[in-house]
């Protein structure tokens, strides 16, 4: 059984627990939201350096330096001391401009902050001081006007979430919210002339629009091929703006693939049923040289991953954003 040394106070930490569970676990209040490494949440500084290397991959060199680390991932085996980073983790304050419903259980919300960021990065969100989840960003700090700068978030709403009701309906315009970030690297970073394939399900389609944007913001030369994946017609978003983005460059193309059309509604000539992974195969036989970007849940992205890798592309060449479901 190891220590934790804490604000003061001497706190245990079980065999195979982490820091952070063992902080929540003995009444202390800290910030936590993915409990996978990804939202920074729950990001403290130990004086450890050798422990804290070992927790800290996706965060920046300049926290590593730090000596910051995921508490999340941290199992300490000996005696650690753990405090809080002087800056508070750095949240920002933003405020809800307004909010749609574009699906049934997809809103579509924008909210004004003074941040820096690329399209296709993460933000977290918080509810409170320590309750947090991660949205990826859809808009392109291009599009702000009157000096306000909005970012553009894709929430699905969880019935049981920690999150997502008080976004999709409590929030309201006007209100404000503390944010984190940005983060993460599913980023438009290709080479103008190299064809690139956008693939990504359900709320996959925020950091893909956020990415399509910057290309054709870079005037990215080469083809730009969109799959957008539902399980059913009701589950498609954003159709009208993509397909007028398609109409404006000759190079983009965009497909909607729906799982099941059970009512037998009328699609579309944009849209078509077929299964996203089968469609890709027999569309993108042989993806050398493409940059491939791909979004939405954990289990398609890592399933589409190594499918495009098998269809040769660079695995150098593959951004991903898995989305990880966790209340």
């Amino acid at each position: 059984m190891a220590d934790i040394i804490f604000e003061g106070r001497v706190y245990t930490c079980q065999p195979g627990e982490s820091v952070l569970d063992a902080l929540i676990r003995q009444g202390c209040e800290i910030a936590s939201g993915c409990r996978a490494g990804v939202c920074q949440a729950c990001v403290l500084l130990m004086d450890e350096q050798e422990i804290a290397r070992g927790c800290q991959q996706g965060l920046s060199p300049a926290q590593q330096k730090l000596n910051h680390f995921f508490a999340c991932q941290c199992r300490p085996d000996a005696t650690v001391h753990v405090r809080r980073p002087a800056n508070a983790g750095g949240r920002v304050s933003g405020i809800l401009r307004c909010r749609e419903q574009v699906a049934p259980d997809i809103y579509r919300l924008y909210v004004s902050a003074q941040m820096d960021y690329q399209p296709g990065q993460y933000v977290t969100i918080f509810k409170d001081q320590t309750t947090g989840r991660s949205y990826s960003l859809a808009s392109h700090p291009e599009e702000s006007s009157s000096g306000e700068r909005l970012l553009e978030l894709h929430i699905k709403q969880h019935e049981s979430g920690a999150l997502s009701p008080w976004l999709c309906h409590d929030l309201q315009p006007g209100e404000s919210v503390s944010l984190l970030g940005p983060m993460g690297n599913c980023i438009y970073s290709a080479n103008p002339q190299q064809p690139l394939l956008l693939a990504g399900i359900g709320t996959g389609l925020a950091p893909l629009l956020g990415v399509l944007k910057d290309a054709l913001h870079h005037q990215h030369q080469a083809s730009i091929n969109v799959l957008v994946g539902a399980t059913e017609p009701s589950g498609l978003y954003c159709t009208e703006q993509l397909l007028g983005l398609a109409a404006a460059h000759a190079n983009l193309q965009v497909e909607f693939l729906i799982q099941n059309n059970r009512n037998n509604q009328a699609l579309d000539p944009a849209t078509r049923e077929a299964d996203i992974y089968q469609y890709c195969a027999e569309n993108f036989p042989d993806l050398k040289g493409y940059g491939v970007y791909l979004c939405g849940a954990e289990s398609f992205v890592g399933k589409m991953r190594k499918q495009c890798f098998l269809g040769g592309a660079a695995m150098a060449d593959i951004s991903t954003d898995a989305f990880i479901v966790f209340g």
